[in-house]
């Protein structure tokens, strides 16, 4: 299931309409939008005609005469429409072989940093409403603005951040948004200025907490579509999942501040063999280490493991004493509400700790033990550090993950 997103730049050339109608016979999309389009009302049956038979269409023609934005879909999706605006159409779709709708929110932004406040209020609106807050929602189109400094190919000279940037930041925080995992170049856009080339990461595909977890597989893939300044997109929803196999080791900091921690590794630094001063003694060392690894993952397994749920057991348990001390003081129930404090915090920063780590983030602004932003950023590290597919050397897409492997593995044995 995949769907599509275009900036083309104007589509009143015919040349426009067969790249766009050969990319999609290649691809089979469910659904898509083309966007600044420059087409006359009158003239899109034709074109749809042409490019997408027997394809429902959606525009916004009566937000702006040149009808910004084109939502397309194939009979066996249905696709609802809930809101539009001249730089925005949201609508639930539910495709044929999904059990529950999402969300997609279409969006072609004005090119002045004044209009866009209107989007960006929309879809701060559009993020507190009770519907969205329980949905996956899926934000795809040309924003006219990067998110981040790195977004555009002169940042080394003019690293600022401006305040269109910052209200779209603002924005992407307010509606817990992450990018969606991609393939593809940084930059989606460029002036082709010879002289005075520029490049921005324009386009973009966002998604909300609810999109990570129930389609952690999703991703998108930028590439060239030749005929327009922007690069085109295709969103692949369902993929295979990953095989669960054996984690490589990993050390957690938070097991050093278990009271178990050195005296284990005391007693086996002292029942091994000692290491002198010699040529090996480097390569000894390491051994040891290496030799030292089961120890420590089944002292992390045994105190760490499923942190969440002990964390939240021991919550509940401090709860409920501290809730009897109130309603029948006394000092042994004092002293239980105490012990059940002194676990709770104990594992509870054993979890913020090993969820920190996970999740990447050093230093955060928005006070103490933040899981549920750890666990947010866990999830869109996980949704974006994964190969989803690669382009063999005869130039076939493999997307299954037995295929990747045999690729990865033919192409680095020749390499090397």
């Amino acid at each position: 299931m995949s769907g599509f997103f275009w900036n083309v730049r104007g589509l009143n050339k015919s040349i426009k309409h067969s790249v766009i109608k050969k990319w999609l016979e290649e691809k089979q999309f469910d659904f898509g939008c083309l966007i600044e389009t420059r087409v006359k009302e009158e003239r899109v049956p034709e074109m749809v005609g042409t490019m997408f038979k027997n394809w429902s269409i959606l525009t916004n023609y009566e937000h702006h005469r040149l009808g910004r934005i084109w939502i397309v879909w194939r009979n066996n999706v249905r696709l609802t429409p809930f809101y539009k605006s001249s730089q925005l159409i949201r609508c639930s779709i539910k495709l044929e072989a999904m059990q529950e709708e999402f969300f997609c929110s279409f969006v072609y932004a004005s090119n002045l940093d004044e209009g866009r406040k209107e989007l960006w209020r929309d879809l701060c609106d559009h993020h507190n409403s009770p519907i969205i807050g329980t949905k996956p929602w899926m934000i795809l189109g040309d924003f006219n603005e990067t998110l981040d400094v790195s977004e555009h190919s002169n940042f080394d000279s003019s690293p600022l951040i401006t305040s269109g940037m910052r209200r779209f930041q603002d924005t992407v925080n307010h509606c817990s948004l992450t990018d969606m995992a991609y393939h593809g170049p940084l930059f989606t856009w460029n002036n082709k200025r010879g002289a005075d080339l520029i490049s921005k990461k324009l386009d973009r595909v966002l998604v909300n907490e609810v999109w990570n977890q129930d389609y952690p597989q999703a991703y998108s893939v930028f590439d060239a579509g030749g005929c327009s300044d922007h690069l085109r997109c295709r969103i692949q929803i369902n993929t295979p999942a990953l095989s669960s196999r054996r984690k490589p080791f990993k050390f957690v900091n938070a097991v050093t501040t278990l009271a178990e921690f050195l005296p284990m590794v005391k007693d086996f630094w002292a029942n091994t063999e000692p290491i002198f001063l010699s040529t090996s003694s480097l390569h000894r060392f390491s051994k040891k280490l290496k030799n030292l690894k089961p120890q420590i993952r089944g002292l992390a397994k045994d105190r760490m493991g499923n942190l969440v749920k002990k964390s939240r057991e021991a919550h509940e348990d401090l709860c409920k004493k501290q809730e009897l001390n109130l309603c029948s003081p006394s000092s042994q129930h004092m002293e239980a509400e105490n012990e059940a404090f002194t676990r709770w915090e104990f594992v509870a920063g054993l979890e913020e700790s090993f969820l920190k780590q996970r999740s990447k983030l050093h230093w955060l602004n928005i006070g103490d033990q933040n899981n549920k932003t750890y666990h947010s950023a866990i999830a869109a590290r996980e949704a974006v550090n994964g190969i989803r597919e690669i382009r063999c050397r005869d130039g076939t897409l493999v997307n299954d993950e037995n295929g990747i492997k045999e690729e990865a593995e033919s192409f680095f044995r020749e390499f090397l």
